[in-house]
């Protein structure tokens, strides 16, 4: 699937976009839990401010309705190494959408200056880590993340 990204505010739950208000009415089986699940992804990416383009994207399909959300956890670090995230909305999952999330971010990544992008699954079978596969991903192994335990952690480097 092919998306655009956007730039995402938690401001967007308050007064959704058109885009934003058709992604979750399509997608979500359930629009006030849709919302509530927005807004509490938000909340968390958005605590630790970011400038951009380091912050929260949308993904926007062809049909004009945002299908997902993505971002950085946080700028670049000294050595140009970035962490990405990405979800695609419940009832667009298995459609590309997140594979091409991710591209998107590398994207943004690599034409900002960053080194290296890497992401963690939580177990290294499943659909992210295909996800990241399709991305040029490498999976180098087993670390423990502060704030989620045990993850695998895979990287994208640009050299």
């Amino acid at each position: 699937m092919v998306v655009r990204l956007i730039p995402a505010s938690p401001a967007d739950i308050n007064d959704p976009p058109p885009a934003l208000q058709r992604g979750v009415e399509r997608f979500y089986p359930d629009v006030a839990a849709g919302f509530t699940h927005l807004d509490a992804v938000l909340a968390i990416m958005g605590a630790n401010p970011r400038p951009s383009p380091w912050a929260d994207w949308w993904a926007l399909d062809s049909s004009d309705a945002i299908v997902g959300l993505c971002g950085f956890k946080a700028s670049p670090d000294a050595d140009g190494v970035v962490e990405i995230g990405y979800g695609s909305f419940p009832l667009v999952e298995g459609r590309g959408v997140a594979t091409a999330m991710a591209g998107g971010l590398i994207a943004i990544a690599q034409a900002n200056g960053a080194r290296c992008v890497i992401a963690h699954t939580l177990e290294r079978d499943n659909a992210s880590a295909t996800v990241l596969t399709r991305n040029g991903f490498a999976l180098i192994g087993r670390v423990i993340d502060p704030e989620d335990g045990e993850v695998w952690r895979w990287v994208r480097r640009f050299d």
